[in-house]
């Protein structure tokens, strides 16, 4: 009997090649899902499937500048690229549902819906129409006109279909159309997690028993067999305090599990998130893993420097120039270039040639056999195009981003991502980042259309496609012997919900071993903390942010203040200084202004002379802070119309507080007729600075040193923040009495302590960003 085995990925193909192997007689044909489906569909008229970044091309030259503008599209190559993913995407789950845009239209979803439908549905059809001109097709169309290769499925006496994840409708009509010629077995497991998928089934007449294992004839309806699923998983759950310490912890999972017997090649790691990747393959010395996604391109030399020269063509700043020349490109180099010009693809790869950024020769560096396939390709879809060298630049990137080299160091622990596992079984699984957001991952295909349209449509919702990623977790644990998923507790980051769904409980505080990372004797100083043994508080000018920095952190203070430790000078603008200056300038030019186009035109030019660039960063920072400002600019000339002005600006102030000196520097001060207001401009949050509960931990004494050292001088005196990107709203200090209390409460402390032992601080969210996490050996410098 000639038999077709399918399963869902190759990895499974070879598990189960490795099983037959060991019996005698002939292989069956074995193949994956979606080999099957090009074997077996036939398209009309002989049209060929459009190339992935040809159909970008084609898609925009489809755009009217009706469409371009209903849709916010902009025809420019490289800022349609990120937005026609979206729309591909929503285009072939809709054909592959068979849903028509007719039936969308019939949702009861928001005013302009409709006006959005037809606008697709045209773009949707003179893409449709450009192909047809061109003899090609798409993903998308396939399902609105094809024929079945009857010669290819009668080759077969039973097609047996190993199911894990969610057919489509179309899918599973091609499968029904298929068991009307052969025999066709599927296997499939039920669970809580897959009722989609269970509903489609039962609305062909194929009901199928809960939480079971079953095989059945999808031709006659009929179950063959079925076995209960016993749900049940052993596994540890184990936390830790900094994410790239679930490296160490998975070392040391993996190090029991062999001890019990597992073998090596029976484990595997799983990353949600396969960009953590690169730090397992920093720590692996000993080479024990084997990464099956390969390594990336993307992360050589050669790829880098192609990136560097893009992104100096973009922003042509500074920052972008410097970093060229880090990789050898200086300007002298690439100054005859011009991004702009329209060149056919040919003149693109002699010019990144000249610059040294490409070569066909095997004995370069950075020569892949993938990359010279890729090369040849793409010089022969794109023979006929003229673009400019900038967008030559932005999709041969693209291309090469996906290009992976396949991991030849031959370790036996086997690293994949969820989509990896289906269809095969570990002896012992390690999975990292079981974090909310990461597992399940949140998909990005809602984008036009909401949960309740797809509920009305019948269309997966993002429940559904986060149940089928549960579902993937869910067999792959229930097949192991032993299991270890570990979570990360940095940045408040919280555990995923699923662990309770999966019935686990208790989670184990995890002792990261690090040696397991560094091996070697660390160069940095033991760790003891500093200690400051003559402290005399009386003889020190406190300014707020010296004071917040001791309450907040000993060590930072140790570092900044006693050892006078300067951080590294920022290349990046800083927002909250640069908004300073702004408003500071434009109140040294007048004292108020009575109306918003005034106020406006002011900041607008103080944008332009103190930020001249022209790069697409510069324009991109004015126009957003052009946007955020409008709601504080109407706030203040209502301000002003109520006769408020201001007196003073960037205004030092200094005094004895408790004994001790202070010193400051307000924003801002405004006066009318009988109060004084003192303003301090915040371009983040307020709600630390606010808080009016647990008063007694409150580091940020700032608003309550300024009302000590002015109220002897103002009376009627009210101190308040504005906050700049929350429409300007003027936010009044609340609970100043009891904050000045927690300031003198601090002052008489401070007094009587004549030395203190610099210690780290507690609250790691505040290493996230401290210029000495790596002298404190905290975050990503464990």
């Amino acid at each position: 009997m000639n038999r077709l085995y399918i399963y869902p990925t190759s990895r499974a193909i070879r598990s189960v090649s490795q099983e037959y192997r060991a019996h005698e007689g002939f292989l069956p044909t074995l193949m994956r899902m979606d080999e099957f489906e090009d074997r077996l569909l036939l398209l009309p008229d002989n049209a060929v499937k459009v190339d992935p970044m040809q159909r970008i091309l084609l898609l925009r030259e489809a755009l009217s500048a009706e469409i371009s503008e209903a849709l916010k599209l902009q025809k420019e190559l490289i800022r349609f690229f990120g937005r026609s993913d979206a729309i591909f995407k929503f285009y072939e789950e809709l054909t592959a549902e068979g849903v028509g845009f007719e039936t969308l239209r019939q949702a009861d979803a928001y005013a302009e819906f409709d006006a959005h439908l037809d606008i697709l549905e045209s773009l949707f059809e003179r893409y449709h129409l450009l192909l047809k001109e061109r003899g090609l097709t798409d993903r998308a169309f396939i399902p609105l006109g094809y024929s079945i290769n009857k010669g290819f499925v009668e080759n077969f006496d039973r097609i047996e279909i190993f199911l894990e994840g969610y057919l489509s409708r179309f899918e599973l009509t091609l499968l029904q159309k298929v068991s009307e010629l052969t025999s066709v077995i599927l296997h499939y497991q039920t669970t809580p997690f897959n009722q989609k998928m269970q509903e489609r089934f039962a609305q062909i007449g194929c009901p199928l028993p809960q939480n079971a294992s079953v095989c059945f004839d999808l031709g006659s309806k009929s179950i063959l067999w079925s076995e209960g699923i016993k749900n049940k998983i052993d596994a540890r759950v184990v936390r830790s305090k900094e994410r790239i310490e679930q490296v160490a912890l998975a070392f040391e999972a993996i190090e029991e599990m062999t001890r019990k017997g597992i073998a090596p090649e029976r484990i595997a790691l799983v990353l949600p998130d396969e960009g953590f990747k690169q730090h397992f393959m920093l720590f692996d010395r000993l080479n024990n893993l084997n990464f099956a996604m390969g390594y990336d391109y993307s992360e050589g030399y050669h790829y880098k420097s192609l990136e560097a020269l893009y992104r100096f063509w973009q922003q042509r700043d500074a920052e972008a120039a410097s970093l060229l020349e880090r990789y050898g490109l200086t300007r002298e180099k690439t100054a005859h270039l011009q991004p702009s010009e329209k060149r056919d693809v040919g003149h693109f790869f002699e010019m990144i040639a000249g610059l040294g950024l490409f070569s066909l020769e095997k004995e370069s560096r950075d020569y892949s056999s993938e990359v010279e396939e890729r090369y040849r390709y793409f010089m022969r879809l794109f023979r006929k195009e003229r673009l400019s060298l900038k967008e030559w630049l932005f999709l041969w990137l693209k291309t090469l981003s996906s290009v992976t080299l396949d991991d030849v160091r031959g370790g036996k622990v086997t690293v994949l991502g969820v989509l990896e596992t289906r269809g095969v079984q570990f002896d012992g699984v390690v999975i990292v980042d079981f974090n909310e957001g990461i597992v399940p991952a949140a998909s990005a295909k809602d984008q036009f259309l909401n949960s309740a349209v797809r509920r009305f449509a019948s269309l997966p919702t993002r429940s559904d496609r986060e149940a089928l990623q549960k579902q993937y977790y869910k067999r792959l644990l229930e097949g192991a012997k032993e299991a270890t998923i570990l979570y990360s507790a940095a940045d408040e980051q919280l555990p995923s919900k699923f662990i309770y769904e999966l019935g686990l409980e208790g989670v184990e505080e995890g002792e990261a071993d690090l040696s397991l990372l560094y091996p070697d004797e660390t160069l940095l100083s033991p760790k003891r903390d500093p200690i400051v043994e003559t402290f005399q508080a009386e003889k020190i000018v406190w300014s707020p942010s010296r004071l917040k920095t001791l309450l907040e952190c000993k060590r930072k203070y140790y570092y900044r203040y006693i050892e006078q430790l300067q951080p590294k000078a920022e290349d990046a603008l800083n927002e909250g200084a640069f908004l300073h200056t702004v408003l500071e300038r434009l109140f040294r030019q007048k004292n108020h202004y009575l109306s918003t186009e005034e106020m406006r035109k002011a900041i607008d030019t103080l944008f332009e002379n103190l930020l001249p660039h022209e790069d697409a960063k510069s324009i991109y920072q004015k126009f957003l802070w052009r946007e955020k400002l409008k709601g504080f600019i109407e706030k203040q000339i209502a301000h002003f119309q109520s006769g408020w002005r201001v007196v003073a600006r960037e205004m030092e102030v200094e005094g004895t507080i408790g004994g001790l000196k202070f010193k400051g520097r307000i924003d801002r001060m405004d006066q009318n007729e009988t109060h004084s207001l003192v303003l301090d401009y915040k371009s983040g949050s307020t709600k630390e600075a606010q808080k009016s509960k647990n008063i007694e931990s409150l580091n940020d004494l700032q608003m309550s040193i300024y009302s000590r050292l002015l109220e002897p001088k103002y009376q009627n005196l009210s101190l308040a923040f504005v906050k700049l990107f929350e429409e300007g709203e003027i936010e009044e200090v609340r609970a100043l009495e009891a904050k000045n209390e927690r300031l003198f409460e601090v002052i008489a402390a401070l007094k009587q302590t004549k030395s203190f032992a610099a210690e780290r601080c507690e609250d790691l969210q505040q290493c996230k960003w401290c210029e000495f996490a790596l002298l404190c050996e905290r975050g990503e410098y464990l």
